[in-house]
């Protein structure tokens, strides 16, 4: 079972490099990968897929945050660790600010399907700076309101 979709053909012009090395690490030559593509095209889908496979579990393991923002005034933060993932949500709507706070737990396996999905959803990767400012604005708003 895929765990993964495959690369699009503009994100596999954009990672060229890295597909040429993982076909000669495979063994296959340029003149072999364009006659693949002629006479074998299930091997060229075969292939696409492992190398899509592995630059997705790659590109999401060195991921260690993610932000999400449907809107203007919704905004989701997510800080991964090897077996789970802690969200802040902070939704600004009629002048009034509403912080939110949870957490998941996922085998180790499924951390990089977890962040794959938020990507495909249309967040994107964040430093652990920003989460952690996100995080220190929270407690000083809840704090002042307590």
């Amino acid at each position: 079972m895929k765990r993964f979709r495959r690369l699009t053909k503009e994100e596999l012009d954009a990672v060229r490099p890295e597909f040429v090395r993982y076909l000669a690490s495979e063994g296959i030559a340029a003149d072999d990968w364009a006659k693949k593509q002629v006479h074998h095209p299930e091997e060229v889908d075969a292939c696409l897929d492992a190398f899509s496979e592995r630059f997705w579990e790659g590109a999401t393991a060195a991921i260690k945050c993610v932000e999400h923002s449907p809107s203007e005034e919704d905004v989701w933060m997510f800080r991964f660790d090897e077996t789970s993932a802690q969200l802040i949500r902070c939704l600004r709507a009629n002048g009034s600010v509403t912080w939110s706070q949870g957490g998941k737990k996922f085998e180790q396996e499924a951390r990089g399907q977890e962040i794959f999905q938020l990507l495909e959803q249309g967040a994107r990767p964040c430093d652990s700076e920003r989460f952690s400012a996100f995080q220190t604005e929270m407690k000083s708003t809840t704090e002042k309101e307590s």
